[in-house]
This record gives C-alpha cells, structure tokens and sequence, in this order.
C-alpha cells in the first residue's frame, strides 16, 4: 500500500500513471503547453473542481493531481480490490490490525474498517442476512520495556489510540496493548530481566534491529491466537516493502560496521538511506522495485488456499482463481527457520541425532543463514545463555517443527516400512 502524499513521514508513494479524461476542456487562450500544464495542475484530475493535494505545484505524485477526497477513494478502490481479489478477508474472519499510530498503520487501520462498514449495511440491506460481517481488533505492541521511552509518553500514546479506535463507527473493535514482556508466559518477576539480556545477547546493529522485528510479530502471533483472530494485518508502505526487499537480499552474507554518531548504521538503515535517494530522483524507483520482487517465483506455501465457503461471492473466487498460483506438486516441503520464520532446504540440516544432547546446538542448527549470522551470538557459552533467554513459546514451536517433519518423513517412507505381520514372515 502506497499514499505517495507530502505529509507521509515514510515517503511512500503511488505511482500507478491515471490517463487523462479527455473530457478536460482545452485552454480558453492560446495553445501553449506550459498555459495548459498550469490548468491542469489548478485542479483535481478525477473531479476537475477540488484544487490537488499539493496545489502550489511542488508536488510530482498523485498529491499533484488529485484532491483529498480523490485521492483517499482511488487509493481504498485500490486497498478494496486487493483485499477482495485475492479472498484476503472473507466474512466469517475476525481481523487483528496491528496499529503503532503512525501512517501506514493508521490508513490500514482505516481501510479494513471502511470494508466492514460496507459489510455491515450490506448485511443490514439483506433479507436473508446469510453474509456475517467479519470481525475486527486492535493491537499495539508496547515496547518500552526494550526502547528508551518513558512511561508517560507511551500511556499518553495509548490512550490516544484507544480514542482513536473508539471514535470508529460500530461495530465495536476490541483494542489490545501487548507487552513486550507478554511473550513470557512464566509470570515471574524477572520477564523484563531476561528480555533485556536477551536483546542485549545480540551485537550485531542489523540483527538486532530484526529481532526486535521478530519479538513484535511473536508478540502479535501470540495476542491473535489467545483471542481468536484468524487474519493479522499489517500497514506496510511502499517504502518499507522496497527496503525490505533489497536487505533481504544481502543479509546473512554482508557484515557492516556501526561507526561512532554514523545514521544509519546496518544494512536495515543504509538500504533505507539508499531507496530514499533512489526515490528522490525518480518517485516511481519503489514501485520498481515492488514490481519488480513481484514477478519472482514465490514460496508454494505462501500461495493463498482455496476456499470453498459458500458465503464468499462468486465473483471474489473468480478473482482469486485468475490471480492464483499454480500448485507446484513437485516441490518438496521445507523447514522453517525458528526465529524469523524463514524456509530452510531440509538438506542444509544436520541430523537431530548428532545435536540431540546439546539443545542449543540444535536450535542454532535450524536457523537459517541470516539469523545466524546476525543475530545468533558465535561463541558456545554465549549461545547456551541465549538459548535460556528465549521465550518458552518460541523454543516449544522449535521442537514441535521438528517433530512435523519427522511425523512428514515416516509418511514419506511409510511404504517402506515393515509392519508387524512382515517382520514375523
């Protein structure tokens, strides 16, 4: 999702080219072009009535061509489309959307609502009323416990974003602050203990800075699996995903130094550094750049399932089924790396056997290039603490992933197994 708008602090944009009307009347004096460039710019390109966003004619995105009220419908027909296409929201979900108060998390926030405001009147339309309206909920994941904030900041922030989510039409939306520290399910004294350290176990500047990412998604995970919530959504711009895309190309091979008073210090920093100055000289680079990981041959687990609910329209199955991918049958399953979720190939896995008496050795085993790398610490004793300050929930998912793929490998050569009967002839 992209707004391309002057007061976006992360300076997304929306690049998509709107072909001019050519309904747009023609210059009253003369012909030239910079008289007619100058018309043009005087008012909205969709309504012609509304002076654009970014009248003073400094803008050169959407904000330079559309009005307000223009440009938020184009960009929820946008948001609409995508969601419905692709069958992302279906009636009987009940949504969590992870909110921090900033842009892109505040528009996200918005646009799921206005889609279950539509739901609800059309809900409230029907005769029948068969289509339930989907749920929603709030999440914010409170981190001062790990950032340098101070308490009454972030109360204050929280009781702004309570007003914010109760000022939202009914339905009612449940809000939810989640401590950093929830990701313990112990209920000692020393959580704050033991989350400090373990942050602290992490040198590297980039690693760090993706774990802290990776604590905040367990923390989601885990507030959405003990409230019900089927679907998590997550207000990402433009700009984050261009970054994300280009670090993510060169972490777990690159080694960075954090040099006194240097901004930005890791790949994370210096990648939004550099996207913000490819974005300078030309506002369409991160649409480029989206566009571009797009046409890469995804993962086939993140191909999105077929749903066979009846009270999803005909019309959004035909959609998902246009843009779907192909099952790929031919792809074997993969493990997945503890921390960040990652696939691993199964072939770059050691035998549990040869780790099985030292756990830690295990589960650094199973991590994938990047976090070890970044974020694991190198030497064993540092490793063995790190292991011990890992949440319970996270090291418990470790061990149940391992146990999947031993339950998938004994399918896998159940034919060749003997069975009791066998063995006796």
């Amino acid at each position: 999702m992209a707004c391309n708008s002057g007061n976006c602090q992360s300076n997304c944009s929306q690049n998509e080219q709107v072909a001019q009307d050519d309904s747009i009347p023609a210059p009253t004096t003369g012909s030239d072009d910079g008289a007619n460039n100058q018309q043009q710019q005087g008012v909205c390109l969709k309504c012609k009535v509304s002076p654009p966003i970014s009248s003073g004619g400094g803008g050169s995105g959407d904000e330079a061509r559309f009005c307000g009220d223009c440009f938020r419908t184009n960009l929820f027909g946008k948001f609409r489309l995508a969601v419905t296409s692709h069958a992302m929201i279906t009636p009987s979900d009940n949504v969590l959307v992870a909110f921090s108060g900033g842009v892109a998390s505040r528009v996200a926030l918005q646009f799921v609502h206005d889609m279950q405001q539509r739901a609800q009147r059309n809900y409230e339309a029907s005769k029948d009323r068969s289509l339930p309206v989907f749920g929603v909920g709030v999440a914010f994941v409170d981190e001062s416990t790990v950032c340098s904030i101070s308490n009454d900041e972030v109360e204050e922030a929280i009781q702004e974003m309570k007003s914010t989510v109760l000022e939202l039409a009914p339905p009612v939306k449940q809000f939810h602050v989640v401590p950093s520290v929830s990701l313990y399910s112990s209920g000692s004294s020393d959580e704050k203990d033991r989350l400090m350290k373990l942050i602290g176990a992490v040198d590297d500047v980039t690693g760090k800075d993706d774990f802290l990412m990776h604590l905040r998604m367990w923390a989601l995970q885990k507030v959405a699996s003990e409230n019900g919530y089927t679907k998590l959504v997550l207000g990402l711009c433009t700009s984050k995903i261009a970054c994300h895309v280009i670090a993510a190309t060169v972490k777990g091979s690159l080694k960075t130094l954090q040099l006194v008073n240097d901004h930005p210090s890791g790949i994370n920093g210096l990648i939004s550094s550099f996207v913000r100055l490819l974005q300078e000289e030309n506002p369409s680079r991160e649409s480029t750049i989206v566009r571009t990981a797009g046409k890469l041959t995804p993962f086939h687990f993140n191909r999105l399932p077929e749903i066979n609910d009846s009270s999803v329209p005909l019309a959004t199955l035909r959609r998902q089924k246009r843009y779907n991918l192909k099952p790929q049958e031919s792809i074997s399953s993969e493990s997945f790396c503890p921390i960040c979720n990652s696939p691993v190939i199964n072939s770059d896995l050691p035998s549990c056997g040869s780790l099985k008496p030292f756990k830690f050795r295990e589960f650094a085993a199973s991590c994938c290039p990047s976090c070890q790398f970044q974020i694991l610490p190198q030497d064993q004793s540092s490793m063995k603490e790190f292991y011990s300050l890992l949440p319970e929930g996270l090291v418990s998912r470790s061990k149940h992933k391992d146990n999947d793929n031993l339950d998938m490998l004994r399918e896998q050569v159940q034919d060749c197994l003997l069975s009791n009967s066998d063995d006796e002839t």
